[in-house]
């Protein structure tokens, strides 16, 4: 059911320019002229599910006439993806706008707590997407696909970001406890009824001192342990252990590569994010990145190793989470091993 995408690396590159030109993401776009286009109801049809079972994450969208939208249609992640693909429905909004009521059907496919992750949609001129032939004459929303391989011809394109959204996912097993109303069973009397009443008690009685012993003794290691100081954090031995263990859990051998470079990317950006206090997770792979190439060319900058390589994967890494390229476990390993390589050359931040 994933929607499957392939994105040269030219169209990738057009969408990255187009990203880095738009403004910074809010609830409400201004667009020329005095209209705007606003997002506002985002709401999950409930904030506890079973797993496998379905939650509608939507919101309404108030857009001024003479504008279209462009929404991925489908959301898909390690936790959840999309059983349907997008739906929406259009009707008259306030004063002049047009209001759609956009519905993504996901299922949940891992227990506890997880995210709808936020992901951006895109307003445009209708006229200009007519023009290139993203949609057609009375669309609302045009396709999808068509502007994300060439966002390029749609200049006058903004984002708008729709925010992450919580949501528990309970067991098969707790959600039957919980409608059935299981109750413990009572204790079984495995003494038996002929006991020795002052053995049972001085038992009672050791076990209960030796219990008190045994807090005492547990209590006061485990403070000793929590109040020693802890030596500092070394982001490079962090960052190569957890691309070992990623290598040693395989994911790229199955058929969850995505997840596999997700994380791989992740791993990266921690450990490049240490170099510099200013960068954070804010930032985008793309944006992180130039500005590791822009640090080193000054002369205080810390010793490392060639960017190039490293840009190269963080790159390829974000066709595979945002577009369709699913590259063989051959592939994964060489450029994990190109991350790992760079890593351990470059000086600990």
């Amino acid at each position: 059911m994933r929607e499957l995408r392939r994105i040269g690396e030219a169209a990738q590159a057009s969408l990255i320019f187009a990203v880095l030109l738009l403004p910074s993401p809010g609830s409400v776009l201004a667009q020329e002229g005095g209209s705007t286009v606003s997002v506002s109801g985002i709401t999950l049809s409930g904030d506890t599910v079973g797993i496998g079972d379905l939650v509608d994450l939507s919101f309404v969208v108030d857009m001024a006439p003479g504008t279209i939208m462009f929404m991925p249609d489908s959301l898909d992640s390690s936790d959840f993806e999309s059983f349907e693909p997008v739906r929406w429905i259009s009707e008259p909004g306030p004063g002049e706008t047009v209001r759609l009521t956009v519905t993504y059907p996901l299922m949940a496919f891992q227990v506890g707590g997880i995210a709808v992750p936020e992901f951006p949609i895109f307003a445009a001129r209708a006229s200009e997407a007519q023009g290139v032939g993203f949609a057609n004459e009375g669309d609302f929303v045009g396709s999808w696909s068509a502007f994300r391989a060439e966002p390029g011809r749609t200049p006058s394109a903004r984002m708008l970001m729709i925010p992450a959204q919580p949501l528990w996912v309970a067991s098969v097993l707790e959600i039957e406890d919980a409608s059935n109303g299981v109750q413990p069973r009572p204790p079984a009397d495995v003494v038996g009824g002929r006991r020795q009443w002052p053995a049972t008690i001085l038992a009672t009685l050791f076990g209960l001192v030796f219990l008190g012993v045994l807090f005492t003794s547990v209590h006061t290691a485990w403070i000793a342990i929590r109040d020693r100081p802890l030596p500092p954090p070394d982001p490079r031995t962090a960052a190569l252990t957890a691309l070992d263990a990623l290598l040693e859990e395989g994911l790229h051998r199955g058929d969850d590569i995505r997840s596999f470079y997700t994380r791989a990317s992740d791993i990266t950006r921690r450990f490049v994010e240490a170099f510099d206090q200013r960068w954070g997770p804010a930032r985008t792979s793309t944006e992180l990145m130039s500005d590791l190439e822009s640090a080193v060319q000054r002369p205080d900058f810390i010793p490392i190793p060639d960017v190039a390589p490293l840009t190269d994967v963080m790159e390829h890494a974000e066709e595979v989470k945002f577009g369709g390229e699913r590259p063989n476990a051959e592939d994964a390993e060489r450029e994990l091993s190109a991350v790992r390589g760079w890593v351990e050359g470059a000086d600990a931040p």
